[in-house]
């Protein structure tokens, strides 16, 4: 009992080391990718929090496409740009143009029914030009009433004849920020607010260009004209509404122009209280959500000339007349889009536009309540989308290849587009969604790089270690289950084959040495076929014999019968090589006899791996198994069949068709070892010819015991008709039965352990 416990806990530990090998292979390959991959989502968030210029530029390029896929749609709005175009400038005269022809461009829209009318431009200077000698002829000036009685325009300057027009209307002038001048204009309009006090966190000016104090007191509001300094040189994507100096906010002219059309005297700004941040701006009757720092994001348009009107067109008295209906009740922006007058800027749509259509653009947003906003939690949602995205490709690269993360990938990146799509088109609210998928990538990147550099090195050796002798199919199997194949060398049980070629020796003595090696290739090359065929691994070529064996590096339940199947396939191609005389041998050998080959089967442990030196070696399998293996296909001669396999064998496939060939003394093995030839498949066995077979040469090995010659005799008889339904090697083998009385003579003996009783 002693010894048996001891042998069962030696097979035990013998089976239990390649499954830990097999489980820390396992572990540390789903540990690295599951590392290499936290690693990177935690560097992707702190990218995110960090936000770098790259990070946001990619954000808001995302949002260029999302508006360039479709933009806002354009409904007519109380907007209309007065354009100083190219053909103004030529009409006109160059810019700038004297302040009294720009007084008179005021009268005249108001005149035509103007609301407000607002100037994209600086007035920090005061006007050295006279009517009389730098302007062309335009319909003279109505004389103005002063104080003092009438007086004519000539007697008075262009700042005062200007800043008298802005005093009978509503006019807004803007202003911009300089580093070097630190005076800023006064604001024409109260502040409240709810919460905190913004002032600290709005975007700050650096500094105020002054704007011409006669000027600024007679307009009735005063706007920055400036863009935000964050907005990309390639696009402009937001405008600011509310700019701060620290301590005082002040007004766009954007909202400036809303204001004073809607004879409104107070803004009220609606900030978290404690959060720091903006949330919206009450302008009038219109509610503004804004940016965290008073920013509005620019929903575009496509360009549409019947936003513009030309500014020679005011100065026709004709052409104002018919354009009356289009101007009255409006606010008009004037600006420029001559191209020497650099006010020319990119739309997130990626038209260049003048920086007056912004404003416009703007304005039409607030007044149709048409906005793109970033909620509270889209930051958060980005995130979790990137973290998901992430997780998923690399769980998917752990159980599966490369080519099905990046396709799982592209799947999960569909339904976090279709998120973004919804949220812009029917809510208005951006989300990000290069941050996510751009990271998904960069995970799979990582990861695949990670698998190809340091894990699948592992699954190259096992390539290179069977490429050569598995199957293409077979191969991909081992592959995929490659945390299951033991490569240093493992205990298992075995089904090998040796095959040799009958009566080489003589056969090689009649052919020229190249004859030889043509003759072994197209032979063992159609051998070696039928194996990988039937998922065997083909150890080695020893001259003209194969050996190959099953059950490794893979299990395979049903080893035994792939290669009692792989026996008979060979068999049948060497037929039909025979047949069709495809060996290439010269007329006067091949008209010797057909070319035949000799198999011997055997089922046991064995252990298998790599076997050889630390430069050249090859996966093989050692043991007595294998030494049993090839005794029996050197029985075959002394059998008289060719495929001879080992009772170990075919107990494991008891469908196919076999007969006992006895208990055969083996070269090195101390007792006899129990035969079987394999006649067929399942399909000869169960035929009723095998079945009248099968029961005549039982009673055959009956006779063969009682060694009774006349019953022998009789036997043979019976059995030789029956035999030679399967071919002339089985009427051999039955022939030959009785020449091997000692195979028959005694019992069965079969290897036992040897069990002290207890």
């Amino acid at each position: 009992m002693v010894l048996r416990s001891r042998k069962i806990r030696s097979t035990q530990d013998a089976e239990q080391k390649p499954r830990d090998a097999r489980w820390h292979r396992f572990l540390s390959y789903h540990l690295g990718v599951i590392l290499i991959s936290l690693v990177a989502i935690a560097c992707l968030i702190t990218l995110r929090v960090l936000d770098p210029f790259v990070l946001r530029e990619a954000r808001q390029t995302a949002f260029d496409l999302l508006q360039r896929a479709e933009p806002r749609t354009y409904i007519d709005a109380p907007i209309k740009i007065v354009d100083i175009d190219e053909r103004s400038l030529e009409k006109l005269g160059q810019w700038p143009w004297p302040r009294d022809q720009l007084a008179e461009l005021v009268d005249r829209l108001h005149a035509a029914g103007a609301a407000a009318v607002a100037f994209d431009f600086l007035f920090v200077e005061q006007d050295r030009m006279t009517s009389s000698d730098l302007r062309p002829e335009v319909p003279a000036p109505v004389p103005r009433a002063t104080e003092g009685g009438l007086v004519t325009i000539s007697k008075i300057s262009n700042d005062e004849i200007f800043a008298d027009a802005l005093r009978r209307g509503n006019v807004v002038l803007g202003f911009g920020s300089s580093s070097q001048v630190s005076e800023l204009p006064p604001v024409k309009a109260g502040f409240a607010f709810t919460g905190d006090d913004p002032a600290p966190y709005i975007t700050k000016l650096p500094g105020g260009a002054r704007l011409l104090p006669v000027l600024a007191d007679a307009a009735a509001g005063v706007g920055s004209v400036n863009l935000r300094a964050d907005n990309s040189a390639r696009a402009v994507r937001v405008v600011q509404l509310l700019w701060s100096d620290g301590e005082d906010l002040y007004p766009s002219l954007i909202t400036e122009s809303l204001r004073i059309a809607q004879g409104a005297q107070t803004y009220v700004v609606h900030a978290d209280e404690g959060a720091g941040r903006v949330q919206s701006l009450r302008l009038g009757g219109f509610d503004v959500p804004t940016g965290p720092r008073g920013e509005l994001f620019l929903y575009y348009t496509k360009y549409l000339p019947e936003r513009y009107v030309s500014a020679a067109d005011i100065f026709d008295n004709e052409r104002l007349t018919a354009l009356v209906p289009d101007l009255t009740g409006k606010i008009i922006l004037i600006g420029t889009s001559a191209t020497g007058l650099f006010d020319l800027h990119r739309t997130a749509l990626g038209q260049t536009v003048p920086g007056v259509e912004m404003h416009a653009q703007a304005m039409e947003q607030i007044i149709h309540q048409q906005f793109l906003v970033r909620k509270d939690w889209t930051r958060t949602a980005e995130v979790l989308a990137m973290i998901i995205a992430c997780l998923s490709v690399s769980l998917v690269t752990i159980f599966g290849t490369a080519q099905t993360a990046l396709l799982v990938g592209a799947a999960i990146s569909a339904v976090i587009s279709l998120g973004v799509w919804y949220s812009f088109r029917d809510l208005g609210v951006l989300v990000d969604f290069s941050f996510p998928l751009g990271s998904g990538l960069a995970v799979w990147f990582v990861v695949t790089i990670f698998r190809y550099v340091v894990t699948d090195r592992e699954k190259r050796g096992i390539r290179t270690a069977f490429s050569r002798y598995v199957h293409p199919e077979v191969l991909k199997d081992i592959e995929r289950n490659y945390s299951h194949v033991q490569l240093g060398g493992e205990n298992c049980d075995l089904t090998v084959m040796f095959t040799d070629v009958r009566n080489f020796t003589p056969l090689s003595e009649r052919l020229a040495p190249e004859e030889v090696v043509s003759f072994l290739n197209r032979l063992l090359g159609r051998l070696g076929s039928e194996i990988t065929q039937e998922a065997g691994v083909i150890d080695k070529f020893i001259g003209d014999s194969v050996m190959a064996f099953w059950n490794a590096p893979l299990r395979q339940p049903d080893h035994c019968r792939r290669a009692c199947a792989a026996a008979l396939k060979m068999r049948a191609a060497v037929e039909e090589m025979n047949a069709e005389q495809s060996f290439g041998l010269p007329e006067h050998v091949a008209r010797d006899g057909p070319i035949e080959i000799g198999v011997g089967i055997n089922t046991g442990p064995a252990c298998v791996g790599n076997v050889g030196s630390a430069e050249r070696f090859n996966y093989s399998a050692i043991g007595d198994a294998v030494n049993v293996a090839a005794r029996a296909e050197s029985a075959c001669k002394e059998v008289g069949y060719d495929l001879v396999v080992c009772r170990s064998t075919a107990e494991q496939v008891p469908d196919f068709a076999f007969l006992d060939a006895g208990g055969v003394a083996l070269k090195g093995k101390t007792s006899r070892v129990s035969l079987m030839v394999l006649v067929g498949d399942e399909t000869v066995s169960g035929s009723p010819d095998f079945a009248a077979l099968r029961e005549k040469h039982a009673r055959l090995l009956e006779a063969l015991g009682r060694r009774d010659p006349s019953s022998i005799e009789e036997a043979l008889e019976a059995c030789r008709p029956l035999a030679r339904r399967f071919g002339p090697k089985l009427v051999e083998f039955i022939n030959k039965m009785p020449t091997r009385l000692e195979d028959f003579a005694a019992p069965e003996t079969v290897e036992l352990e040897l069990i002290p009783a207890s």
